[in-house]
C-alpha cells in the first residue's frame, strides 16, 4: 500500500479509552489539536499506550479490481469484495469490527465509488490519505423542490456513534442532488467533521441532527444542492432535530441554491470564521438558534436568483423565527425564535441585505401578529463592516437588541429598523455610515 507514513500516523491517532485521550488522539491526526487545547492534546500524546491489538486500526484500500481491508499497513488482509462500486461495503466491513474501545479506519490515497452509504460508530475515526476520493452513484431522479428533474443520489457516510470523527476527504455527489449528503451525523455526541472537500452535488453536505459536541472546521464545500453545512438533513425524520454545543469555524462555502451555513435549531453555538459566497437564500442563517456567536466571517456575492425568497430579502447574515422550522417540541417555548446572540466582527458585501432580524409565518394572515410576538430578541450586532448592499441592516421584526459601532459604505438604505410594534427597544449607536 502506498502513503504509509500518513498512515503511520492516523494508527497512532486512538489513545486510551477514555473520551479526553480519543479527542486529543483524534485532534493530532486530523490537525485539530488547538480544538481540544493544548492541554489536553498534550496530555494524550504524553499517556498513549497506541491503538493495542491487530483489530484497533484497519486499512482499506483497492488492489486489483478489488476492495480490500487489511489490520496492519503491511498486509493481513481480512475482506475483499468487487472493486466497482461497492466500496461501502469494505468500509463497512472495517467499520463493524472497530473494537468497543474506539479505533481507527485508514482510506488509502485512491478513488472509491459507493453504491450506499457506509455506516460509522463509537469512538471511531475515519480518516482519508492524501487524494482520498469518495464517490456516489445515482439511483434514480425525480422532481424537486426546484420544479427539474434532477439526479437522486445516496448518503457517503451516516455516523451512528458518539466521539466520532470524519476527516481529510474528497466526496464527489457525482451531480446527485436530492436525497443524499457526503456526511450525516445522527444523534451522536463528540463529532468532528474536518479538513474535507464536498464537490458536484448532495442535497446537504455536511448534516448534523440531534448531537452535541460538534466540530465542523475546515472544510470546503462546493456546489452542494440545498444546504452547505447545516443541522438540517434530506429526510423529514431527520430534519431540524435540535442539536446543542456546535461550533462551526474555518469552512469555505460557495455555490448553495439557499443558506451556506445553516445552524437551524441549535442552542450554545459559535460560527467562526468561516467564507461564505454565492449563496441563493442567506449565507448564514439562524432559524431560530439561541446562545450563540457569529463572529470574523465573510460574505459576499449572494449573487444567485433566491427562491422564494422571504420577506425583506436575502442577506449576508440572518436570525429569523419561521414557521415552517419549528417542529413541535418546541412550538409555544422560548425556543422557537432566535435570541442572545452576538453577531460581531463580520464582513459582508454585495448582498441584498447586509444583516436581517425576521419573522415569517405560514400564513400571511398572521404576519401582523407573528412579527409583533415571535420575533427575534436580546441580540447584538456591532463592529460589522457591510459594504454595497441595498440595506446594511434591517430589523423587520425584532426586541431588545443593539446595532452599534458598525461601518456601513456604498448600501443603498445603510439601517432600517421598523416602527413598533415590530421592532422595539432597539438601540442604534455609535454607527459610521458612507455613501
Amino acid at each position: 500500500m502506498s502513503n504509509s507514513k500518513t498512515k503511520r500516523v492516523a494508527a497512532e491517532s486512538i489513545g486510551r479509552t477514555d473520551r479526553r485521550s480519543f479527542l486529543g488522539g483524534v485532534g493530532a491526526a486530523t490537525g485539530l489539536t488547538s480544538v481540544f487545547g493544548r492541554g489536553d492534546a498534550e496530555k494524550a500524546e504524553g499517556g498513549r499506550s497506541g491503538p493495542g491489538g491487530s483489530g484497533a486500526t484497519y486499512y482499506v484500500y483497492r488492489s486489483n479490481d478489488r476492495y480490500r481491508v487489511a489490520s496492519n499497513e503491511n498486509g493481513g488482509v481480512e475482506f475483499t469484495t468487487d472493486g466497482v462500486s461497492n466500496a461501502e461495503e469494505a468500509f463497512q466491513y472495517a467499520f463493524d469490527n472497530v473494537p468497543d474501545r474506539g479505533g481507527t479506519v485508514v482510506a488509502d490515497t485512491d478513488e472509491f465509488r459507493f453504491g450506499a452509504p457506509a455506516e460509522m460508530y463509537d469512538r471511531t475515526l475515519l480518516t482519508g490519505s492524501a487524494g482520498t476520493r469518495f464517490v456516489a452513484s445515482s439511483t434514480g431522479s425525480r422532481v424537486g423542490f426546484t420544479e427539474r428533474e434532477l439526479s437522486v443520489g445516496h448518503d457517503l457516510i451516516r455516523v451512528r456513534g458518539d466521539e466520532a470523527a470524519v476527516a481529510n476527504i474528497e466526496f464527489d455527489a457525482a451531480d446527485t442532488r436530492l436525497d443524499n449528503h457526503a456526511v450525516q451525523a445522527e444523534n451522536c455526541d463528540g463529532l468532528i467533521i474536518a479538513n474535507n472537500r464536498t464537490i458536484n452535488g448532495f442535497q446537504m453536505a455536511l448534516s448534523f441532527a440531534e448531537c452535541r459536541n460538534v466540530v465542523v472546521r475546515d472544510n470546503e464545500v462546493i456546489d452542494p444542492n440545498w444546504y452547505g453545512i447545516t443541522s438540517r438533513g434530506a429526510r423529514d425524520d431527520l430534519d431540524l432535530r435540535r442539536s446543542r454545543d456546535v461550533l462551526i469555524q474555518g469552512n469555505r462555502v460557495t455555490d448553495v441554491t439557499f443558506n451556506n451555513i445553516a445552524p437551524y435549531n441549535v442552542g450554545n453555538f459559535s460560527v467562526v470564521g468561516n467564507f461564505c459566497s454565492r449563496g441563493g437564500h442567506s449565507l448564514i442563517a439562524c432559524s431560530p438558534s439561541q446562545q450563540g456567536t457569529i463572529v470574523g466571517n465573510v460574505c459576499r456575492d449572494l449573487e444567485l436568483e433566491p427562491i422564494a425568497a422571504d420577506p425583506g430579502g436575502e442577506a449576508g447574515l440572518e436570525i429569523e423565527y419561521k414557521q415552517t422550522h419549528v417542529l413541535d417540541d418546541i412550538q409555544d417555548t422560548a425556543d422557537e425564535t432566535s435570541f442572545d446572540l452576538t453577531v460581531a466582527n463580520n464582513h459582508v458585501e454585495n448582498c441584498g441585505v447586509g444583516f436581517i432580524a425576521r419573522t415569517v409565518p405560514v400564513d400571511e394572515d398572521d404576519e401582523t401578529e407573528f412579527r409583533r410576538t415571535k420575533r427575534p430578541h436580546s441580540f447584538s450586532v456591532t463592529g460589522n463592516a457591510i459594504n454595497d448592499c441595498g440595506t446594511g441592516v434591517l430589523i423587520r421584526s425584532g426586541a431588545d437588541g443593539v446595532i452599534a459601532t458598525n461601518t456601513l459604505r456604498g448600501n443603498d438604505i445603510q439601517i432600517d429598523v421598523r416602527e413598533p410594534p415590530f421592532a422595539e427597544n432597539i438601540r442604534v449607536d455609535l454607527n459610521v455610515t458612507r455613501g
